[in-house]
């Protein structure tokens, strides 16, 4: 039978060497924490053409002055629709609410042979800024079927009624359940604002259609970002209108719209961090206690404390190894902490004294069987026994999460890729952490650590002629 016991201080310097190098990367640089824990904005947003790059988006939100973006793109599973059934409508001019509703009651219309069910999907307008007399609006509009004719569409929105050049805000209220709505009156002389509406005494002005895209994209592009955004503040300090961006994207990438956004607060930022050290801390607690009471019967409930305790220490040594690669990962390859990463590190911890567990009962079962045998025997039995139970488990789980960080999509590999590095740390720990580490406590070995031995004594030659006689 292999004597696992026999090398547990290897073992322990294996952890040792992993784990040193991660808990200097948190001393000096710490963890790169993303927008759940330092605040922030997340939107994901479409757009019309399918020549758009994640590296454009990005560049546009880092020119309006946003920190630390990242991006992202996906299939835009939305439910299963077809990106042909989003339609782009430019105007010449910002139109309010009301002319919104009356140009979707015209494209429902059956004598404009449209698809039926038409919906304001996303509807926002555009912002005169300084150096520019530009006030065209955007509508995406959603069909209950893909549309084949940008030229029906036009035709259904011939001759709309002019408008003035200030609009009222769009009411959240109005906006479907399928977009969040970020719409911004367009700013001129002689207007004046109040309340989210604006009203102008200036003269009406001709609404025509500029141009019409059917959507080709189906990909959905995530941006993160250390900024929060805003609308229709040009003059807030520390966070980047997103109309602007928007604007600007519209000339140079063709139409875009916000599916949703969210705005993460610093205070929201605290909570979650505070909230993340208890829910280990409060987990940690409880898998000890539980341990506790379950391994009662082997002895004194402080004996069973020190199962708990050690399966305790091995989750703690998964924990380190994955903060402490993170360290390091965030530093070189920018890898954000998020609530994703959270999520991975409590699974890791669930893993872990999962496989411990385990072990630990079948040591508990032996304890009353090989009566005749020393502790440190009985969890070398106990780990040939489970060993091959415990390697075939998480072998099954890493196959499966190597496949998915190798070929799934970028907005989960490094959620997929800690949890690959966790469990796989789990199945070491549990084997040759936490075991081990309950030899030492039981036999009472750490007493020897630091004890001075004994200089040997030179026997005097009275006791070697005794030594002699005797023999």
């Amino acid at each position: 039978m292999y004597q696992l016991t026999r090398y547990k201080y290897w073992f322990f310097g294996i952890s040792l060497a992993i784990i040193l190098p991660g808990v200097l990367a948190l001393a000096v640089w710490g963890l790169n924490l993303g927008i759940d824990f330092t605040g922030g904005s997340s939107i994901q947003m479409g757009f019309a053409s399918n020549t758009v790059t994640t590296t454009q988006v990005a560049q546009f939100f880092r020119q309006a002055g946003a920190k630390d973006v990242q991006v992202y793109s996906g299939t835009n599973l939305n439910g299963g629709i077809a990106p042909h059934r989003y339609v782009y409508i430019m105007l010449n001019h910002s139109i309010s609410k009301d002319e919104v509703a009356q140009i979707i009651q015209r494209l429902s219309d059956p004598k404009a042979n449209l698809p039926a069910n038409p919906q304001a999907a996303k509807t926002y307008y555009s912002v005169t800024y300084p150096g520019s007399k530009d006030t065209r609006a955007l509508i995406v509009v959603l069909f209950g079927a893909p549309v084949t004719s940008p030229d029906a569409v036009k035709n259904a929105l011939q001759n709309l009624p002019p408008t003035g050049p200030a609009p009222v805000v769009s009411d959240n209220s109005q906006a479907q359940p399928t977009a969040t709505p970020s719409a911004t009156a367009t700013s001129t002389p002689g207007a004046s604002t109040s309340g989210g509406n604006a009203t102008s005494t200036s003269a009406t002005s001709p609404v025509s259609v500029e141009s019409v895209r059917i959507g080709q994209n189906n990909q959905i592009y995530t941006v993160n970002t250390q900024t929060a955004f805003h609308t229709g503040n040009t003059t807030a300090k520390g966070y980047v209108d997103l109309d602007r961006v928007l604007y600007t994207m519209d000339q140079q990438l063709g139409p875009a719209y916000v599916q949703t956004q969210s705005n993460i607060g610093p205070s929201i930022a605290n909570e979650t961090t505070r909230n993340a050290f208890f829910a280990v801390l409060a987990a940690s607690l409880a898998i000890m206690i539980y341990i506790g009471i379950a391994f009662r019967h082997i002895g004194s409930f402080r004996q069973a404390l020190r199962f708990g305790a050690s399966a305790i220490i091995a989750l703690l040594h998964d924990a380190l190894v994955v903060l402490g690669l993170w360290a390091i990962f965030g530093h070189f390859f920018d890898f954000k902490v998020d609530s994703l990463f959270l999520t991975a590190i409590l699974t890791v911890i669930g893993f872990s004294v999962h496989d411990t567990i385990v072990v630990f009962d079948r040591i508990r079962e032996n304890m009353s069987r090989r009566t005749s045998e020393s502790f440190e025997m009985i969890v070398n039995t106990s780990l040939v026994q489970t060993m091959s139970r415990s390697l075939n488990t998480s072998l099954t789980v890493l196959f499966t999460l190597a496949a998915l960080t190798l070929f799934g999509g970028v907005t989960i590999r490094e959620f997929t890729l800690a949890l690959l590095i966790g469990i796989m740390s789990g199945t070491y720990s549990s084997i040759f952490n936490a075991s081990m580490f309950l030899t030492v406590w039981e036999t009472r070995e750490y007493r020897r650590w630091f004890r001075r031995k004994p200089a040997a004594r030179t026997p005097t030659p009275a006791r070697r002629e005794l030594a002699g006689t005797r023999a």
